[in-house]
């Protein structure tokens, strides 16, 4: 089985959509099944402390703000 760059195939694939994938970095450039999953967890686990309906509010007010609306 040959070994494949996938870290240099993402950045191609990114370069040549015009995309932004999951960025993972390993010192090698191989992605191993448990360096993609611990990459899946942190992201989730990032996503999860957003709170998107305070943010919803924020930018509804700074709206209402800028626009002069109560």
């Amino acid at each position: 089985m040959e070994t494949r760059n996938l870290q240099q195939k993402v950045k191609e694939l990114e370069s040549s959509k015009g995309i932004k994938l999951l960025g993972i970095e390993t010192l090698d450039g191989i992605l191993t099944r448990p360096v993609v999953e611990t990459a899946l967890d942190s992201l989730k686990d990032t996503l999860e402390q957003i709170d998107l309906d305070e943010i919803a509010k924020s930018v509804n007010n700074d709206i209402k703000e800028f626009a002069g609306i109560e």
